[in-house]
């Protein structure tokens, strides 16, 4: 169960599902992040050690370049049935 509690508290963040929705398909660049969301670097970088941990986000090093990728896209699904229960 603790799994399971760690994966939600991991959605819990308007930042971090805002970086799940952002990667949808295939890998970006945290640099990308950077340019498109307004928090600073230690900020970016403390939300995707979050996703990464509770194993939602794979981490690929090219040189000094990491970039991330979805672990499973079922993850897209579950914030989409989040949204549209919110809605009622």
């Amino acid at each position: 169960m603790k799994e399971l509690s760690e994966f939600f508290k991991a959605l819990s963040c308007e930042w971090r599902i805002r970086i799940i929705e952002m990667i949808g398909e295939g890998y970006v660049c945290q640099c990308e992040f950077a340019e498109k969301l307004p928090i600073d670097s230690t900020t970016l970088s403390r939300h995707l050690k979050v996703l990464k941990d509770s194993g939602i986000l794979i981490e690929k090093k090219e040189g000094r370049k990491k970039f991330y990728s979805l672990k499973n896209e079922e993850i897209l699904m579950i914030i989409e049935l989040a949204k549209k229960l919110l809605k009622g």
